[in-house]
């Protein structure tokens, strides 16, 4: 009896190697087990993908919310994507938007109150980059100087801020005109960013888009980009041909906070007007996901941000229009996450 010859899967590995396969492949296979596990609970799987496909595209407010959210998802997964490109892991995306959402409340509530908007706009924006740079400068400060694991630091740190800026906002910074609400003051109006079409899209999209543009061609096209990704591919081997490794690793620790404070900033300006307790609550942590499911390449992280926020937002509507729970959509992202574990490949830091 002649042996039959093993499974060679080395074709499939290297398709799902490239990341518009593993986009496509981190979409279909999440909702076809998702649909299965609709079927079981007697749900019609046909309805409850429509409903979700309505949610996004059928109202103009859900589109508006889709949008709003991918906006936040692109600054905190490029906050994600830089890191990576250097050997780290940036996992306080979460903390470092609130903290450039905390700074930039503050100030446009505050200090910078009665500049006028082409001034006071561009140094809230600035305001909030400062808040991110400084929340991952502490994580990369334990890195480079004390040793700690960076991972494991950041996700403490997300806490941290989730907790600093509640005591904030439960006492010194508490609006006295916000009827006890744990809230800040709200910013000048003449300070806020326009909103379009009925909705809440505001110039921020247009940032975000042009940020992870920015960044593409920045590793792709710059001299700075090769150094990052020599970095990435080999650290030992980069250093010893001379590049300041720690130096390198520091700035994109850096740079991806200022990014993450983006959001933040645009959160306050856009949308909120003020800070809240929870405001843009998981948006680090999906950006994290969104990161992860096109290798952590900048451009195709715009698409894997609208994905997940037409998640984010579908969500409720299926707990409205199926019974479901809204907490059901979290299912779908988990699986989302399981299958990029599963198809990872090998690691992609070109």
């Amino acid at each position: 009896m002649r042996r039959s010859k093993p499974l060679d899967c080395g074709g499939l590995t290297r398709l799902l190697e490239h990341p518009a396969a593993h986009v496509l492949a981190c979409t279909l296979i999440p909702v076809a087990v998702f649909g299965i596990l609709l079927f079981t609970e007697g749900k019609s799987v046909m309805e409850t993908y429509r409903v979700i496909l309505n949610a996004v595209f059928g109202t103009r407010y859900g589109f508006g919310e889709v949008i709003v959210r991918t906006t936040y998802l692109i600054f905190t997964s490029l906050a994600a994507i830089l890191p990576y490109r250097v050997g780290l892991a940036n996992a306080g995306g979460e903390g470092q938007m609130a903290i450039g959402a905390l700074f930039t409340a503050i100030a446009g509530g505050t200090l910078l109150r009665h500049l006028i908007g082409p001034l006071g706009i561009p140094a809230l924006l600035v305001c909030g980059m400062a808040g991110g740079m400084i929340w991952a400068g502490i994580a990369i400060f334990c890195r480079m100087k004390l040793g700690m694991n960076e991972t494991l630091t950041t996700i403490l740190m997300n806490y941290i801020a989730t907790y600093f800026i509640s005591m904030l906002l439960f006492g010194v910074l508490r609006d006295p005109a916000g009827w006890n609400y744990p809230q800040t003051v709200e910013i000048a109006p003449q300070l806020r960013l326009r909103t379009y079409f009925g909705t809440r899209i505001n110039a921020g999209i247009l940032l975000a888009v042009l940020t992870a543009a920015g960044v593409w061609y920045l590793l792709r096209k710059t001299k700075a980009g090769f150094t990052i990704r020599a970095i990435g591919g080999n650290p030992r081997a980069a250093l010893y041909s001379g590049i300041q490794v720690g130096k390198v690793q520091a700035m994109a620790f850096l740079a991806a906070g200022a990014s993450a404070g983006l959001a933040g900033a645009i959160l306050i300006m856009g949308t909120e007007g003020r800070m809240r307790v929870d405001a843009g609550a998981t948006m680090g942590f999906m950006g994290f996901l969104a990161a992860g499911i096109v290798k952590n390449d900048p451009i195709l992280a715009i698409f894997s941000s609208f994905l997940i926020a037409a998640l984010s937002v579908a969500g409720n509507a299926m707990e409205i229009n199926t019974g479901l729970p809204a907490a059901s959509i979290q299912i779908l992202m988990m699986l989302v996450l399981l299958t990029i574990m599963a198809t990872g490949g090998r690691k992609n830091r070109e």
